[in-house]
C-alpha cells in the first residue's frame, strides 16, 4: 500500500514477474502506475506489504535525472551510468601491483563483469542504440547539455538498456520518440530475455512487446493480471465483465424472489397469531396459530438463507467518456493554402520552399523523424510563426483550434472554471456541465490552478474548449502523449466523427489506423511529400530497426 498526504494511490498491489516476462501495467493516468514502478525500483518505499527480487538481481530504472550530468558529454554520461568507466578505474588502479593472489583474482573478477557489461564494444553498442533512437553517432562527443529534452531521454533510455540489469522498469519508453525510433524500441524490448515491466499509453507497442498485462484497478486501487497482450486482455475484460453483470443481475432476481417470498410467509404469521375466532373455534385458532408459527419459522429461515448468500459484486462501468464536437462552417471557404513557404527560423533550420492545398474536410498526417521541423511547419500553418518566405493562406471560414498553441498558453493560475467562462462567454454553471462531460476534473476540484492538472487533463480542457468554440480546424501535435487509453480512444472517436479539416502530427499507428487519413505527408531533410505506400515505409523502418539490433 502507498499513500500521500493520507489519500490512498495504491491499496493492495499484488503480482509476480517470472524471469524472462514481458508485463505492461495499465490503468486509468493518477492511479498509480508510476508511483509502482518507483517503489520496485526503491526510489520509494511502501506503507506497507513487501517486495521481492530473486538473489542478485538488479533493476534498471528509467527515469533518471540528466540535468546532473550536464557538463559531460553523451559518451561520458553512458560511460559513468552504465559503470563502465569505475570498472575501468578499478581495473587501472589494480594493474599496477598484481603481485598478490587476492589482488589478482579481483582483477580477474572485475574483467569477467567488464564483458559482461559489453565493455569490450561499448562504443559500437552506444553509437548503434543512439541510431536506432535517432541521435546521430557523432553526438557521442557532444554535451548533454546541447541536447534538447527529448533527446537527453533517449540517451537516458540507452543507458538503461546498456546496463547489465536483470530487470527493467520502463515509464512511458516511448514519450519523445518518433515512428523509426519506436520501432527500433519495439524490436529491441521483443527480442530481450530480460525481465520488463512498462507503462505506456501506445498500444500496438504494449502488444508487440507485453505477454502480461497488469491491471490497476481505478476504484480499489487494487492490481489483477491477465495473460497475453493489451488486445487478448480487453476482449477478457469484456467477457468477464458481462458475465459478471449478468451474474450479479440474476441473483439480485433471486435474492428479490425470496425477500417477497419471506415478506409473504410473515404476513401470514402475523394473520395467522392474530386470529382469534369465537369460541367454538378453539380448534381452527390452534391450528392457524400453528401455521403461523410454521410460517414464521420457514421466514426466518429463509432470511438466513438471504444472509448467507455470497453476494457477486456488479462490475463498475466507468462512464464512458464521449465527446462531441459541433462543426460550425462559416461563409467562405476554408481550405488552407501553402504557396512556397519556407517555415523555420532565422540563421537556424528551414524547410525547402512547400507549397500544398488542404481543402476543407481533409484529415493529413505528417510523419517525419524528431527533428526534421514538422512542429515548426504546423506553428506555420497556424500563424504562430511567420514563414519566412512564400504566403500561407487559411480561407475566410476557417476556425482553427491549436492544441500546440492553446497548451502553451494556458494560463497556469488560473482555475479550470475561470478558464472556461472566460474564454467561452458562458455561465458557471455551463462551465461546469462542460467539465463534467469531457471528464476533465471532479467538481471539488474545478477551482484548482491549471498548473495542478495532469498533462491528460489539460488535454481534454482544451478539447472542450474546441468543442464549445465549435472549431472547424484541428491542428494536434502529437495529442496522445500523456492521455491514459481511455481518453486516446475518446479523442480517437472525435477525430473518427469530426467533418472538418484534420492536420497531425502522431507517431501512434493504433490511433492513425483509428482515425484514417486521406493524406500521410513525410517531412525529410527538408523536403514535404506524400507518402504513396506507408506500409512500405514501415516496412523499411522495421527493416531498419533489425539490421540494427543484428549488429549488437
Amino acid at each position: 500500500m502507498k499513500s500521500y498526504q493520507g489519500n490512498v494511490v495504491v491499496q493492495d498491489a499484488t503480482f509476480n514477474l517470472g524471469d524472462g516476462q514481458h508485463a505492461a501495467l495499465v490503468g486509468y493516468n493518477g492511479t498509480g502506475k508510476s508511483t509502482i514502478l518507483k517503489m520496485l525500483a526503491g526510489v520509494e518505499k511502501p506503507d506497507s506489504g513487501t517486495i521481492s527480487l530473486g538473489v542478485s538481481q538488479t533493476i534498471g530504472y528509467l527515469l533518471q535525472d540528466t540535468s546532473q550530468h550536464i557538463n559531460v558529454t553523451v559518451m561520458e554520461y553512458l560511460r559513468g551510468e552504465t559503470g563502465i568507466s569505475a570498472i575501468e578505474q578499478k581495473l587501472e588502479e589494480l594493474s599496477k601491483d598484481l603481485s598478490h593472489q587476492e589482488q589478482l583474482m579481483h582483477y580477474g573478477d572485475l574483467q569477467d563483469r567488464f564483458e559482461r557489461c559489453g565493455g569490450y564494444n561499448f562504443v559500437h553498442r552506444a553509437e548503434t542504440m543512439l541510431e536506432g533512437l535517432g541521435i546521430g553517432r557523432d553526438s557521442m562527443l557532444h554535451p548533454m547539455s546541447n541536447l534538447s529534452s527529448g533527446q537527453k531521454h533517449k540517451v537516458g533510455l540507452v543507458a538503461i538498456l546498456l546496463r547489465d540489469d536483470d530487470i527493467l522498469l520502463l515509464d512511458e519508453p516511448t514519450n519523445n520518440l518518433d515512428l523509426p525510433a519506436i520501432i527500433w524500441l519495439e524490436q529491441y524490448l521483443k527480442k530481450s530475455s530480460r525481465t520488463i515491466l512498462f507503462v505506456s499509453h501506445d498500444r500496438r507497442f504494449i502488444d508487440q512487446i507485453a505477454t502480461k498485462i497488469v491491471v490497476l484497478d481505478w476504484i480499489k486501487r487494487t492490481t489483477s493480471v491477465t495473460n497475453g497482450n493489451y488486445s487478448s486482455y480487453l476482449e477478457q475484460r469484456e467477457r468477464i465483465m458481462e458475465n459478471q453483470a449478468a451474474a450479479h443481475d440474476r441473483q439480485q432476481k433471486e435474492i428479490a424472489g425470496l425477500e417477497r417470498r419471506v415478506e409473504t410467509l410473515r404476513v401470514k404469521a402475523l394473520r395467522g397469531s392474530s386470529w382469534r375466532g369465537t369460541d367454538n373455534d378453539k380448534f381452527l385458532r390452534g391450528f392457524k396459530r400453528d401455521r403461523a408459527a410454521g410460517s414464521g419459522r420457514r421466514a426466518a429461515a429463509m432470511e438466513k438463507r438471504i444472509e448467507q448468500i455470497k453476494r457477486i459484486e456488479r462490475p463498475t462501468f466507468r462512464d464512458r467518456l464521449h465527446i462531441e464536437v459541433d462543426l460550425e462552417v462559416l461563409h467562405g471557404s476554408a481550405d488552407i493554402n501553402l504557396d512556397n513557404v519556407v517555415a523555420g527560423y532565422p540563421n537556424g533550420y528551414t524547410t525547402a520552399p512547400i507549397s500544398l492545398n488542404i481543402p476543407f474536410g481533409e484529415r493529413v498526417n505528417i510523419l517525419g523523424t524528431n527533428g526534421a521541423g514538422k512542429s515548426t511547419l504546423l506553428k506555420t500553418m497556424c500563424g504562430i510563426l511567420k514563414p519566412l518566405t512564400g504566403e500561407v493562406k487559411p480561407g475566410p471560414g476557417v476556425l482553427m483550434g491549436n492544441m500546440l498553441q492553446e497548451h502553451e498558453s494556458l494560463p497556469r493560475n488560473a482555475s479550470a472554471i475561470d478558464f472556461l467562462m472566460e474564454r467561452c462567454k458562458i455561465e458557471e454553471v455551463n462551465a461546469f456541465q462542460l467539465l463534467n462531460h469531457f471528464s476533465i476534473l471532479p467538481k471539488d476540484r474545478a477551482r484548482e490552478p491549471i498548473k495542478n492538472l495532469s498533462p491528460g487533463a489539460r488535454a481534454r480542457l482544451l478539447i472542450g474548449l474546441f468543442a464549445e468554440q465549435k472549431k472547424n480546424v484541428l491542428v494536434l501535435d502529437e495529442p496522445t502523449n500523456h492521455l491514459d487509453l481511455e481518453a486516446s480512444e475518446a479523442l480517437e472517436e472525435v477525430l473518427a466523427n469530426f467533418e472538418g479539416t484534420i492536420i497531425l502530427v502522431s507517431h501512434d499507428r493504433y490511433f492513425l489506423e483509428r482515425i484514417g487519413f486521406d493524406r500521410i505527408l513525410l517531412l525529410n531533410h527538408r523536403e514535404l511529400r506524400e507518402l504513396d505506400d506507408v506500409e512500405e515505409y514501415l516496412r523499411t523502418a522495421e527493416e531498419r530497426a533489425q539490421k540494427l539490433i543484428r549488429s549488437l
